[in-house]
């Protein structure tokens, strides 16, 4: 019913809603990790808090980096081992680890895809998700291998939240180059996600009213997980009401029902 009374596709905010929205935000983030690479620095931060879009935002920027031929590798950092943040580089770098390797055999083929890259002018990157989260001794590794030769073909990008920043090593924050923050939408880039959302799902025709967009920008604050959510289900709320555009009070009515605050869950 969902889908039919808004002549929808698809869910254009469901988890099969994928694509990053071109917000000024990110655009700012996508130029910053342009910068990293071509200049040939060593260690980026990617820094939004729970819910702003970083790891969508990660991908999407990794994905434009590949196409444009550097080599890519990006690691979750929850639960991570030296072994596995080894093996996974060296694997997605294109190099054939073998899942017996020691630490020092993965290092052995770290090393020698690394001279392959800078032997070919190929720039390398490794983006670890969640990176607030590594341990430790994780950490140190990762900060051997971002100095792993004066003039290493790689850089390194973490994406992590604003309050997981004191859990980086001492070691590793000193060799951060660039912070880039992921900041909240503003009312224009929620409003034009919105709208682009429901057009990619195939709905011509407005849904939400002006009055409608401006205060579900004002009660998400544009956190982007935020917007999705509470536009899914002002969408659903209206399909069960069976009316045919949804308004200010739609959307009040949906935040009320979900009950959650921004503020409370961000």
């Amino acid at each position: 019913m969902y889908l039919a009374h808004w002549e929808l596709a698809r869910s254009p905010f469901g988890p099969g809603a994928s694509g990053c929205y071109p917000s000024a935000a990110h655009q700012e983030a996508e130029a910053r990790v342009d910068y990293l690479l071509s200049q040939q620095r060593r260690l980026g931060v990617l820094i939004s808090s729970r819910g702003g879009g970083k790891s969508t935002t990660l991908r999407a920027i990794l994905d434009q980096q590949r196409s444009q031929g550097a080599g890519v590798a990006i690691v979750e950092g929850v639960a991570l081992s030296v072994h596995e943040l080894l093996w996974q580089v060296t694997r997605q770098w294109g190099g054939s680890p073998e899942l017996a390797d020691d630490p020092y055999r993965l290092w052995r083929r770290v090393e020698e895809v690394v001279t392959e890259a800078r032997w070919r002018n190929r720039r390398l990157l490794v983006a670890i998700d969640d990176a607030g989260q590594l341990p430790t001794e994780v950490q140190q590794q990762l900060a051997r291998l971002i100095r792993l030769e004066p003039d290493a073909a790689l850089t390194a990008l973490l994406a992590l939240e604003p309050g997981h920043v004191a859990r980086l090593d001492e070691t590793l924050l000193h060799l951060v180059d660039l912070r880039i923050d992921l900041n909240a939408w503003d009312e224009a880039d929620t409003i034009g996600y919105v709208q682009t959302a429901l057009v990619d799902a195939g709905r011509l025709s407005p849904v939400f009213t002006d009055d409608a967009l401006t205060h579900l920008h004002a009660l998400t604050q544009g956190v982007p997980r935020h917007v999705a959510r509470l536009a899914d289900f002002a969408l659903l709320t209206g399909a069960g009401l069976l009316i045919d555009e949804i308004d200010a009070e739609i959307v009040q009515s949906a935040f009320d029902e979900i009950c959650w605050s921004p503020v409370a869950v961000a």
